[in-house]
């Protein structure tokens, strides 16, 4: 049961991981189609494939195991009451006595076998659940909304100057650098474009700009105000963005363009 209990959450995790790629090739097609990569993605699927395989097979034996033993048990339970009630002087037991004792004995045990399976895997989920609240109480917090001391004015920002220095950023303390030290700056007013491959980095400057991310290092300078220094209340409710996923709520077009009024 330790085991299985072990097994069945290795497997979640490996069923998740092939999920989201499978995900992500299904939705970046186009893509993976126009780099050629489709052999790439392929045997990375393939691969994991069978990781999520090995667990589950695993799972499988060691729920196979459980059964076997229980029927033993079953059989050896069910052989030794026979030979107890032959041993019995006759007249002891009716025939539709022993009948009922031998049903009874073999219903009992498969319920019990039953009932055992169904709570392995209900508090193998329960396990699985309990892993996943940890690891989202483990995230560290975002910064704070608005900080007092440090507020920008209404009108900010006046003209859009942006001036990033030096920014590095990556997603976890030690996973590898995402953007490696950009250096660059934007004028109010201009249009600028942002062109590379696909994982380069375009989403996660842009979400720098929003502090959905927080840099390693560097600064983002906007209009001489250094936002990792304000709230973010102020800094995104300044700023706004358009998903390259539209999304479309029910109601008119002033709702859609300006849901919060």
């Amino acid at each position: 049961l330790a085991s299985a209990k072990e097994l069945m959450r290795i497997n979640g995790t490996t069923k998740s991981d092939l999920a989201n790629h499978l995900g992500e090739s299904i939705s970046g097609a186009i893509t993976i189609r126009a780099f050629e990569e489709e052999d790439r993605f392929f045997a990375k699927n393939l691969d994991l494939v069978d990781k999520n395989a090995s667990p589950y097979f695993c799972n499988f034996a060691a729920t196979e195991w459980l059964i076997q033993r229980l029927e033993i048990l079953s059989t050896a339970v069910l052989s030794f009451s026979a030979f107890i009630m032959a041993l019995l002087p006759q007249g002891t037991f009716s025939p539709a006595g022993f009948v009922g004792m031998a049903l009874s004995y073999g219903l009992s045990l498969n319920f019990a076998f039953v009932v055992s399976i169904e709570m392995q895997c209900k508090l193998a989920n329960q396990i699985i659940s309990v892993e996943r609240v940890n690891q989202y109480m483990d995230i560290q917090s975002e910064a704070a909304e608005v900080v007092e001391e440090n507020r920008p004015l209404s009108d900010w920002p006046q003209n859009g100057n942006v001036d990033i220095r030096d920014l590095k950023i990556r997603y976890r303390k030690d996973a590898p650098l995402v953007l490696h030290g950009i250096t660059c700056r934007l004028e109010g007013g201009d249009k600028i474009g942002i062109v590379g491959r696909t994982g380069s980095g375009k989403t996660t400057l842009i979400g720098a700009l929003f502090r959905l991310v927080e840099p390693a290092e560097g600064r983002i300078i906007i209009d001489s105000v250094d936002i990792s220094t304000i709230g973010l209340h102020d800094l995104r409710s300044h700023l706004g963005i358009i998903p390259q996923d539209p999304t479309l709520f029910q109601g008119t077009v002033r709702y859609n363009l300006d849901p919060l009024g």
